[in-house]
């Protein structure tokens, strides 16, 4: 992996995640092993991205956002996570919270301190808990 940035001394970040080039990870974010992040990517500091969790490449995630990776809340012997897809270019505000197997579409805005429970169209943007379309961007 050639990640194009990121602070060694406070991030945790998994040796079998895979972070495709030019991918730029800021402080205190955690990526667990089975995360696949595209190039050119931008994670903000104190980001958590757990297995199952994939985004393409140009996604922003911005600071303090959430991704989680278990609808039920189950613990067993033989649990695995449910994916999470983030396509190119999305761009996820600050605080927000992404419930697990949901996609955001290509281009997709999610604002800040939305919790996404619910698929995100290409180019819409959603705002608010729950997360809501308010517009579609060209």
């Amino acid at each position: 992996m050639a990640i194009k940035y990121w602070d060694k001394t406070t991030c945790n970040i998994h040796p079998k995640a895979q972070i495709g080039d030019g991918s730029v990870i800021h402080s205190h974010v955690a990526i667990h092993k089975n995360v696949s992040i595209g190039k050119n990517c931008k994670i903000q500091g104190f980001a958590f991205i757990p297995d199952g969790v994939t985004l393409e490449d140009y996604v922003f995630v911005g600071p303090h956002v959430c991704f989680t990776n278990d609808p039920d809340l189950k613990d067993l012997p033989d649990w695995k996570p449910t994916p999470t897809l983030v396509k190119s270019r999305a761009k996820i505000g600050a605080g927000a919270s992404i419930l697990a197997g949901i996609t955001i579409g290509e281009n997709a805005i999610v604002g800040m301190g939305a919790v996404v429970i619910d698929n995100v169209p290409r180019n819409a943007v959603v705002v608010g808990n729950p997360a809501k379309i308010i517009k579609y961007v060209k």
